[in-house]
């Protein structure tokens, strides 16, 4: 009896261990595939745009230099390295010292030929009066040459008295621009570092001023960009360094003439200088580097939908449009003008419309 026991309960054991395992091995149905909605996209009304992007840099379009007017010293210094002047403000003085006792000299030099002068026309006023006319011929000849030679000599020494009062004023002139006076305003930068009395000499560059209000934005651009510009187009520009400054400006000149370095070189793409006027703005510096958007069309209230949506497998582009509970309806459009993932509908489709991609 207790045999038969055993026998049975290795038989339920082997049982239930055999339905544990084909519980837990058996094969698992396939769970259902899960179909994912459709993508989809809506027709929108905006303003559409196309750009070309430029890089280059800003520069200082106003300088005026300023130059020592005549050889001397600086006597004082009215303004200091990197100070906003204004038109008309004293920049610096030069010495007249030595230009004072030349022209003290030349005045000294002409007041004597002056009074050589009037004694020679004296000499020979008193001469006319008491010269005989000689009895010979020779006599007479003789006479008449000395005469002739002290007038012209007077007349030769009323000339060079001329040519002494030029020189004088000539000189007066110079030192009269011994003050050197601001021809612009703007910040005034010295040629040197050192602002204490020194020597210049005539001509010498002292300093420039620099209209720090107006600037340019220079760039250049290819062949099939150049084509595209025109005088008047807007500009958004930033820095390079700082992108999230925002400045505007507008195209001013678009040049006619390849650069020469492209002249030369037939298998390089010709390239075009292109300036932009750049708004004033007090954080806008000469000579950082700028990136810019040259907006080259405009389109307001444009039908418009992402690029994406746009079926182009067919000889025509077209589009499935959602007509609701899961219904799509093939519709041809026509497109216009791209602008970077958006597209133009000409005709086809209308703001509102819902368009799917499956």
């Amino acid at each position: 009896m207790k045999k038969w026991i055993g026998i049975i309960i290795t038989i339920v054991l082997m049982a239930g261990a055999g339905y544990w395992a084909y519980e837990k091995y058996k094969p698992q149905p396939e769970a259902p595939m899960e179909v994912p909605p459709p993508i989809t996209f809506d027709v929108t009304q905006e303003t559409m745009t196309q750009t070309i992007l430029v890089k280059g840099k800003s520069v200082y379009t106003e300088q005026a230099d300023v130059f020592a007017p005549y050889a001397s010293s600086i006597k004082q210094w009215h303004v200091k390295n990197g100070d906003q002047v204004k038109k008309g403000d004293i920049l610096f003085t030069l010495d007249t010292s030595a230009l004072q006792t030349e022209l003290d000299q030349m005045q000294s030099d002409l007041d004597k030929a002056k009074l050589d002068v009037e004694m020679n026309q004296i000499s020979i006023d008193q001469a006319g009066m008491t010269e005989t006319l000689g009895v010979t011929e020779e006599e007479r000849k003789k006479a008449f040459a000395d005469r002739e030679s002290k007038r012209l000599a007077n007349e030769l020494s009323q000339k060079a008295l001329v040519l002494k009062e030029k020189e004088i004023r000539k000189k007066q002139d110079v030192m009269s621009k011994a003050v050197v006076y601001a021809a612009s305003s703007g910040v005034f930068q010295m040629n040197e570092g050192d602002s204490k009395t020194r020597a210049v000499t005539e001509g010498q560059l002292i300093g420039t001023i620099t209209n720090t209000g107006k600037m340019k934005f220079l760039t250049i651009v290819g062949e099939e960009e150049m084509f595209r510009l025109k005088v008047g187009m807007p500009v958004q520009v930033r820095m390079s360094a700082q992108k999230d400054l925002k400045f505007t400006g507008t195209v001013s000149k678009v040049s006619k003439f390849a650069r020469k370095s492209s002249d030369t070189d037939l298998k390089q793409a010709s390239q075009f200088d292109v300036v932009i006027d750049l708004k004033p703005d007090a954080r806008m510096y000469g000579g950082v580097s700028l990136e810019g958007d040259i907006e080259t069309m405009r389109k307001d209230k444009v039908t418009a939908i992402s690029s994406l949506a746009i079926m182009r497998d067919q000889p025509e582009p077209y589009v499935l449009m959602d007509k609701g509970n899961g219904q799509t309806e093939q519709v041809n459009v026509k497109t216009g003008m791209e602008s970077g993932d958006k597209t133009e509908i000409v005709s086809g489709l209308k703001p509102g419309d819902v368009v799917v991609i499956p």
